[in-house]
Parts: structure tokens; sequence; C-alpha cells
């Protein structure tokens, strides 16, 4: 992961105290750059992600933003203003503004572009899996997965109203397909992206905010969700951005290509009520794994704290 590895020391206490579900875990050396780090739709902090960020140097930042105590049981109206207590939380232990990074995997992709796009104190974002569009959410609670794409909430709030969003849109197809019992792409519950400009802007994150640096990955074969496409949305914003963006889509890679080496990366797995499909050979997908966790470590390094362009 890195040519040093640093001993660690977590600290949960300091995110009770400021009201988030999390932990810190840090080089015991002392670090520069701070990350806080995002999972996706399984809820819960990933705390393995954090400790291998630490381990490379970083001080870390897990939050559990559904699905863990004191937080909501489902991505269903998720406060956007949530996310400002991690950053207080960092700010406090020292960190500048612009020497914090955000780093989300799927759903925490999406939401590090959107906590990026609203706080300037995020010096670099990036999202893996994500998507540069707002989508619903997901309310696990309301049983087998094609009752939850038909009765599932907004997923992201903002002073208690929901964000506009690219919806659900369950097919006959679809639900047969699940009748069956044959495993499900995920991706084909959602509607397409809007052709017409202003509604596609309507759900657009405006990653263009962002004050550093962006990267976005995405596998090609991905069937949770279409992130290359919807990284697209925000590459496009990104066009004249004055820090460091890039884009990348691996071919034939799946969706599980979020987090550290040696995590999952099976093209099928278990999903309400049936079989999801997450696509991608399992060992491409793995190799990038491996590939995108050195490329996001490399550039958070080269991000992290933020240098302002030249020309202001």
């Amino acid at each position: 992961m890195s040519r040093t590895t640093h001993r660690v020391v977590r600290d949960r206490a300091v995110c009770r105290a400021h009201g988030v579900a999390g932990v810190l875990v840090q080089p015991v050396s002392g670090a520069a750059r701070a990350v806080v780090v995002l999972g996706g739709s399984e809820g819960g902090m990933h705390e393995r992600d954090a400790v291998a960020l630490a381990e490379a140097g970083f001080a870390a930042l897990a939050v559990a933003y559904f699905r863990a105590p004191g937080v909501p049981s489902a991505l269903v109206d998720v406060p956007l203003e949530y996310f400002t207590r991690a950053l207080d939380l960092l700010e406090a232990q020292g960190f500048a503004p612009g020497s914090i990074g955000l780093l989300g995997g799927s759903r925490g992709g999406e939401a590090a572009l959107l906590v990026g796009s609203r706080d300037e104190r995020v010096g670099s974002v990036v999202s893996v899996a994500g998507s540069g569009v707002v989508t619903q959410g997901i309310d696990d609670e309301a049983g087998r997965l094609d009752a939850i794409l038909q009765t599932s909430g907004p997923a992201w709030t903002v002073d208690g109203r929901p964000l506009p969003s690219l919806p659900y849109e369950v097919s006959t197809e679809l639900v047969d397909t699940i009748e069956r019992g044959e495993p499900v792409a995920l991706r084909d519950g959602f509607a397409p992206l809007p052709t017409d400009p202003a509604a596609l802007a309507r759900i657009s994150i405006p990653v263009e905010r962002i004050r550093g640096g962006v990267l976005l990955v995405a596998g090609s074969d991905d069937q949770v969700w279409d992130s290359a496409a919807y990284h697209g949305v925000a590459a496009d914003r990104l066009t004249d951005h004055p820090y460091p963006a890039a884009s990348v889509v691996l071919d034939s890679v799946g969706h599980l290509i979020a987090g550290p080496p040696g995590g999952p990366t099976a093209s099928l797995g278990p999903g309400p009520g049936v079989t999801l499909r997450f696509g991608g050979d399992p060992v491409l997908t793995q190799h990038a794994r491996a590939e995108t966790w050195s490329r996001t470590l490399g550039f958070l390094r080269y991000t992290l704290p933020r240098e302002e362009p030249a020309d202001g």
C-alpha cells in the first residue's frame, strides 16, 4: 500500500464527542493530511479502509451515515449537514482547511462529491464506483428489492428538504427476473439519465464548486449502477476545473473496486431477497481494486494539502 507502514491508534471517543458515528485512525507519528472515509449502500463504517489509510500516513475518519447507532437506519433522508460534523472534528484536531479529503465508494462516492461541493474545507475528493448525479434512497426495511425500489424516499436532505434525484424505474422485466430467481442487475432499476439539459442539471452534483482535486474511478461493467455514465456527468462539469481532475473507466471491471486490496471482488452477491450482479471479471476486478487503491493514495498525496491555482 505504501513504502512505509505506520503504526496507528484508534479514537472513538472523539467521534462521540462531536456527534459522529465513526472512528478516527491516525499514525502514531502524526499526519499532515486527513481523509473522511464514506462507505456505500451496505451502511455502517469502513474501519478497515481507515486503518489502511492511516498505515499509509494519513489521518482517516471512517464515518457511518446510516445503519449505525445515532444515525438513520436506512439510506433515506440523510442530512448532508451531518457530514459537517466530521469536517468540524478534523479541523478541531488541527487539520487546516484544504488538508482534508473525502474518499467514498459507491453511494459514499456520491456523498463525497455532494459534501465536497458544499464545503470549502475539502481539498480533494475521490469517488470510486460513485455517481455525479443524485440518486434515490434505499430503504432496506421495505422488503424485497422491487418493493424497496418502489417505496424508498430521497437519500439526502439539506435544511430538511430532499435533493432532486434520479428515480428508480421498476419494469415488468425486472420483476420477472426477480420472480424467476435469476441474478439481478440493480442498474436496470434506475431510470435513464435525462436527455433534457435542464432536467439533467437539476439532479447533477455541482462538482465544479469543489475547491480542490477530484478523482473519479469506475468499472465499465458495473452492474449495480452505471457509475461510468454517472461519473461522466461529473467529468463534463469538470472540464475547466482549475484543480487537478481525472476520470478513469476500467475496462471489463465490475462494481467492487472500492477499498484496499483484499476485499470482495465477486461478480455475484446477496441482496434483499435476490442475488445481485456486481459485474466484471472477478480476477480483473481484483487487480482493478488494487490499482484503484494505489491511484487513490497517490492522488490524495498529490492534492492534499490543497494548492491554489496560479491565477487565483
